[in-house]
């Protein structure tokens, strides 16, 4: 049997993960991804390897999306699923953002950004609140202050900065 990488594995590992909550049973309220992002910035620093400190522009993403999920194993409560895919950084690199938030009492319970390299940071807990992102579905804005991520090996950012995000027509909890 052939040896993967640790990196290479971790990254597999996240992405596996990402699946396994990203909705249970794939059900979703809202369309297909829309082309484009929303206003704002994200900025990474003290990040670990330094080559991803720079600052997303969510509005350069080709594709993102609000959707609303019903409960399922990852999360007891209904909630809505953010996302932002190659988004163009400062640094030159592509990058995906992903936020889940509860539908009820819009705490967050899981954000990743993931670069299209391979390296991935994230808060997950199991579907419990995480501190440090906050939403407000009635300006539809996302504001990190100060949140740490880190990754399944040595990967670490701090991800501060504030972006809109895109309305979900069905689903007024997710933000209409």
């Amino acid at each position: 049997m052939k040896n993967i990488p640790i990196r290479a594995a971790s990254v597999l590992l996240l992405a596996l993960g990402l699946a396994a909550c990203g909705g249970g049973d794939g059900t979703t309220t809202t369309p297909a991804p829309t082309g484009g992002g929303s206003g704002g910035t994200l900025t990474l620093s003290a990040s670990a390897p330094t080559v991803h400190d720079g600052t997303l522009g969510l509005a350069t993403a080709t594709a993102s999306g609000n959707n609303a999920r019903a409960a399922d194993g990852f999360s007891a409560v209904a909630y809505c699923e953010l996302f932002w895919e190659n988004v163009t950084s400062s640094n030159g690199d592509k990058y995906a953002v992903q936020v889940y938030f509860r539908q009820d009492d819009k705490q967050v319970i899981h954000t990743s950004v993931m670069a299209l390299t391979g390296w991935s940071v994230f808060n997950n807990n199991s579907g419990a609140p995480i501190t440090g992102v906050t939403v407000d579905t009635t300006t539809k804005t996302l504001t990190y202050t100060a949140k740490v991520l880190n990754g399944a090996d040595t990967e670490t950012t701090t991800v501060n900065g504030t972006t809109s995000f895109p309305a979900n027509a069905t689903v007024a909890a997710c933000g209409a």
